[in-house]
């Protein structure tokens, strides 16, 4: 025996060494696990953390870290405009750092009203600052709900987008209902002292088009607003010729410029990542739909050079293209339909000559030097009945509840007009509780969050849960909480095990090598099976500027479980 054991003594060596050699890492003081809720961390300038909480019902904890990882401040934060006991009702619809400044964007209903407010947060004593009514949307009756429900029409939403290069952010307004459809869509534009710039309605391009879908925006600065939107007539899925609407509107304007794109009837449920890049001044729009096998998606791209058709070729496909768009004259440059080669070519040479992908984007990533990061996962929603009651012949057939399966992660890197370069495949499978939508990655990135409408939903499991990607200075790593039987299973896909519950996994990291990636327990590796360290995906903030990654993790030894926020500098 003592061969073998020197052999595994040698391994662990070698994987501490690798650990030690990729990163540094600071933990706080710890504290008691959060309740069921939203958590969320951010970075500042001034080189402080936030660390955010709230429950259903408590408002919103606020706790201040200090560059030395000490605790300096904490408030709960207390409205005399919105009613913090109605937190499950409400939408935290981004959280950004503004002039130095933390900023909330909240959603809630006053009076069926949905409401948008913004509170001002000071960055060293968590106090408010300043909270602001930003505008609301016509109340919801009976007849709309109806109309959400069986016409098709879209939820009246609020968005907020942030221009990632400064501080200027846009606050836009869908009211689906309005009568006037060239008053469906409000844009508000602010620059970083949220002094509004430009207010306009987003009008219907000639007046051609019945109804409208907001698809997607991007803020360029001071300058302009982009928006991207659906029109159509009738039915949104049997319109014989809808339109995607490319739309600006420079401060100082009363009105959009628009481009038509001519697609199917199945981008009637687009959705989108858009951003301007603005040292190749290039708006990139990255576009998913989903479509049934053989209809035909994109058609006559309306630019000479881009005359051909995209179709679904499985049953239900989703299908992403990414499209460049002058930002001057908003036609179309060039569009890349995402097929992941590289990813399906990196699993077929590392994990199984068989392997098969079918991931969908989740986030668009700009990189320093210009290339683009796809951010994929294979994801499929799983319905389930419960029980059946009732006689014999009775139509009831008790609850159904559904779930949410993530599958592998597939990364592609892209070159500056949308050519593959890079891919990478990961193995992982886990089961998160609902149904989670497409591109909620991108929301989670902005700070969005919202409670389930499912009151049984109770658990944290499903923001552990996916996976977070990490573009450092000296390489780029993807993090997930996964248990510790998978580790050592060289990648194999049947032989894993699902994730159901987080309490038993640790946090594994992945360095993206080229043609091998170095893999190793991002916080050491557990000491036997009532050992663990997992952490909280969807709180994490990673700061560019000082290459510092920073969530909330639980360490458990046991039945006992303790939080702490750790910093993780890679190397």
């Amino acid at each position: 025996m003592r061969k073998p054991l020197l052999i595994v003594a040698a391994m662990l060596l070698c994987f501490n060494a690798l650990f030690a050699q990729q990163a540094a890492i600071e933990k706080s003081e710890e504290f008691e696990e959060p309740e069921y809720g939203w958590n969320k961390l951010m970075q500042l300038k001034n080189g402080n953390t936030l660390y955010f909480h709230s429950t259903r019902k408590d408002g919103i904890e606020v706790t201040v870290y200090n560059a030395q990882r000490k605790q300096i401040a904490s408030k709960t934060l207390e409205s005399n405009l919105w009613d913090i006991g109605k937190m499950k009702q409400s939408k935290i619809a981004g959280l950004f750092e503004i002039n130095g400044e933390p900023v909330i964007f909240i959603v809630q209903a006053d009076d069926k009203a949905p409401t948008l407010y913004r509170m001002r947060i000071n960055p060293n004593t968590a106090a408010i600052v300043k909270e602001d009514k930003l505008g609301y949307l016509p109340k919801m009756g009976m007849a709309q709900g109806y109309a959400i429900a069986f016409g098709g029409v879209d939820m009246p939403d609020i968005i907020v987008e942030k221009d990632p290069n400064s501080d200027c952010y846009a606050a836009i307004f869908f009211d689906g209902f309005s009568h006037d459809r060239n008053k469906r869509i409000k844009v508000v534009h602010y620059d970083g002292t949220h002094t509004i710039l430009n207010t306009a309605f987003y009008d219907s391009p000639d007046g051609k088009y019945k109804y409208l879908r907001y698809i997607g925006a991007t803020v360029d600065g001071n300058k302009r607003v982009f928006i991207a939107s659906y029109g159509y007539n009738g039915k949104a899925d049997e319109d014989a010729s809808p339109k995607v609407i490319l739309s600006k509107i420079n401060v100082g304007e009363t009105k959009f410029t628009h481009s038509l794109i001519n697609v199917s009837n199945g981008f009637n449920d687009a959705k989108s990542v858009m951003i301007y890049n603005k040292y190749t001044n290039k708006l990139q729009l990255l576009i998913l739909v989903t479509a049934k096998e053989g209809s035909k998606v994109w058609d006559n791209m309306m630019f000479s050079n881009l005359n051909f058709n995209v179709y679904a070729k499985k049953e239900l496909s989703c299908i992403a293209l990414l499209n460049y768009v002058d930002p001057e004259t908003l036609k179309l440059l060039g569009t890349q339909p995402l097929t992941g080669d590289k990813i399906l070519a990196y699993g077929q040479q590392n994990i199984d000559k068989e392997y098969e992908f079918d991931g969908v984007p989740q986030n668009m990533i700009l990189n320093k030097d210009n290339t683009t990061t796809i951010l994929m996962e294979e994801l499929a929603h799983v319905k389930k009945s419960h029980g059946h009651t009732g006689m014999p012949g009775s139509s009831h057939l008790g609850n159904t509840s559904y779930t949410t399966e993530l599958g592998p992660v597939g990364i592609s890197e892209l070159s500056d007009t949308g050519a593959e370069i890079k891919g990478y495949a990961i193995s992982k499978l886990q089961q998160a509780q609902g149904t989670l939508p497409i591109l909620y990655m991108s929301g989670r990135s902005k700070g969005l969050f919202s409670y389930p409408q499912s009151m049984t939903h109770k658990s944290n499991d499903n923001e552990f849960l996916s996976y977070d990607y990490i573009n450092a200075p000296n390489g780029r790593y993807v993090i997930f909480n996964d248990l510790p039987r998978n580790s050592d299973k060289e990648e194999e896909e049947e032989n894993r095990k699902k994730v159901t519950s987080v309490s038993a996994t640790n946090t594994m990291c992945y360095k993206l090598n080229d043609p091998k990636m170095d893999k190793f327990y991002l916080f050491g590796e557990p000491a036997d099976k009532s050992n663990s360290t997992f952490c909280y995906i969807e709180s994490s903030d990673y700061n560019k500027d000082i290459n510092t990654y920073a969530t909330l993790i639980v360490e458990r030894d046991g039945r006992s479980k303790t939080a702490k926020i750790a910093w993780i500098k890679f190397m």
